[in-house]
């Protein structure tokens, strides 16, 4: 009976930090989530989801959207204001963005810094390459502003 008595505190105490750490989230869309909250580290998996911030992975079938995030966005659709790591998707949308964006549109409203790669890339400013057929670099400083297959600016 001891033993059947630790072994259930031990469970409970178990849940209990894995709770406060919130090491995974599960969402359904936006809001809809458990555990309830604003910020994810770890994985959060959802059909859809808005976080204001993301330590981790943020994997989603539709749509990721992360205030900022540090790590990855994986899904449909992905947007940030402010990310640090790698955006794989159909759409990739960024106002700032430091790593990468693979998909087939990546769209970086501000200063990307990193890699592009996709059928259609598209930045204000850029230190780093674009590779795909269609290639913007619309403040580009060292090479043409659009060129097909690929681009670069590292000023």
């Amino acid at each position: 009976m001891k033993k059947v008595v630790l072994s259930l505190v031990a469970v409970v105490m178990l849940c209990a930090a894995a709770q406060a750490a919130q090491p995974i989230k599960l969402s359904l869309w936006g809001p809809i989530c458990v555990p309830n909250g604003d910020t994810t580290t770890g994985l959060e998996i959802a059909i859809g989801t808005q976080t204001q911030e993301v330590k981790g992975v943020q994997l989603a079938l539709i749509y990721a959207q992360a205030d900022k995030f540090t790590g990855a966005q994986l899904g449909f659709v992905n947007n940030t204001n402010d990310g640090l790591g790698i955006q794989y998707g159909c759409v990739n949308l960024a106002q700032e963005m430091k790593g990468a964006q693979l998909g087939f549109v990546n769209w970086t409203k501000g200063k990307m810094t990193g890699a592009q790669l996709g059928f259609v890339n598209y930045t204000e400013s850029m230190k780093g390459l674009q590779i795909g057929l269609v290639n913007i670099i619309k403040n580009n400083t060292q090479f043409l502003p659009v060129f097909v297959f690929f681009n670069f600016c590292f000023a």
